[in-house]
């Protein structure tokens, strides 16, 4: 089976995605896979988003990535946990738009899941220190068309969530 981005080299790599009810799956060859196999050899997730139509994600996110103040983890975390929030606070009906005090939550439960004790020297190493800079990455990524928001969404929504200390003990 050849690679389905480059279409020249065998595919050796095989990705399986599921979020919500959507299946994405991916087959590529180790050149194009490489950030993958990096990212699993250092027990770190990335989204096949980034591989998907020709990586338009991945366009987006290295100019995101030209803002100083977050690496592009950050903005690869910040998604993650806005899926997570979503089925943490799923509805009979379906996803929902999920509030900012709601993703707050499910950013603080993914990175505990995910690092452990280790949960805010990882987001600090990524220059997120408090939940506003999380506020922030979202409003990028809404800018950047990656993120939809509703009339009602702000920056504000983010103010005062939780101190670091206490919500990811070390």
């Amino acid at each position: 089976m050849l690679c389905q981005q480059c279409h020249e080299r065998e595919a050796t790599i095989h990705l399986t995605q599921i979020v919500g009810d959507k299946l994405t799956k991916r087959d590529l060859c180790e050149v194009c896979g490489r950030e993958f196999v990096d990212a699993a050899k250092f027990g770190k997730s990335i989204g096949l988003e980034a591989l998907v139509a020709g990586r338009p994600e991945q366009t987006r996110y290295d100019l995101l990535a030209k803002d100083s103040r977050y690496a592009k983890g950050a903005y690869l975390f910040v998604q993650e946990g806005l899926a997570k929030a979503q089925k943490m606070f799923w509805t009979p009906s379906g996803p929902r738009h999920v509030s900012g005090t709601e993703l707050l939550e499910g950013l603080r439960e993914l990175a505990i899941e995910t690092y452990g004790k280790q949960a805010k020297a990882t987001l600090n190493s990524w220059g997120v220190f408090k939940c506003e800079d999380f506020g922030e990455i979202v409003f990028k990524l809404i800018e950047a068309g990656m993120l939809a928001k509703q009339e009602t969404d702000t920056k504000k929504d983010f103010q005062g969530g939780y101190d670091f200390d206490a919500a990811f003990p070390s």
